[in-house]
């Protein structure tokens, strides 16, 4: 059964916790999890790049000059593509509403919990008991990460209600701060070690429902 590192960050007292469930259980499944990746970081593009047609484009519909007897090449109305100024053919247009990489719900939590069993069983995982600031202070987050002996990168997880813990990591270079629904495979994979607040461990185990 893999454990997850225990720390107590008033006393700096160690432990292990056995994990359990099939957030820990979960066989990692390469395909799956790339699968997920790839939706994740393409749900976050922006689509910003966007092209005109030549329906689009500013400017008469007349023909140019005549069809015949001018010696030159046939023409259309100036907006055609092949001109300056013209509309764009075949161009980038903005994300339509249903567009993009997907992956089902299934195949979702899958990838998910394939990540955080791979992240268990590599004993990169934590879990930070007493977490408590009475007002931010980054200098105290950073000694709290020194005294654990974490390398980083470091995904730290924490609960709604831990403000001034979020605040004390968040300018931390090694530090990703996210919530509790705030975070994916992607970065389950970036991290080198992912800690747990103890509010935020329970409730995803659920031990913490009552």
């Amino acid at each position: 059964m893999a454990q997850a590192q225990v720390f107590d960050a008033h006393s700096g007292w160690k432990s292990s916790l056995d994990l359990a469930g099939p957030q820990f259980e979960t066989e990692p499944r390469e395909h799956v999890i790339h699968r997920a990746v790839v939706a994740e970081l393409d749900s976050r593009r922006r689509y910003t790049a966007s092209t005109k047609g030549r329906s689009e484009i500013r400017g008469s519909g007349a023909k140019l000059y005549r069809q015949k007897g001018t010696g030159r090449a046939r023409a259309g109305d100036i907006k055609s593509p092949v001109r300056v100024g013209g509309g764009t053919w075949g161009g980038p247009k903005a994300k339509p509403a249903r567009y993009g990489k997907r992956i089902n719900r299934k195949e979702a939590r899958a990838a998910f919990y394939g990540a955080l069993s791979a992240k268990a069983t590599d004993g990169e995982l934590y879990v930070l008991d007493s977490l408590s600031f009475e007002e931010p202070s980054t200098k105290a987050a950073k000694e709290l990460l020194g005294k654990m002996e974490v390398e980083g990168p470091v995904l730290l997880v924490l609960a709604d209600d831990e403000r001034e813990a979020a605040l004390s990591f968040r300018n931390l270079p090694e530090v990703t701060v996210v919530g509790l629904f705030g975070y994916g495979v992607y970065e389950l994979l970036r991290a080198r070690e992912v800690v747990f607040s103890r509010a935020a461990y329970s409730r995803l185990t659920g031990s913490g429902r009552e």
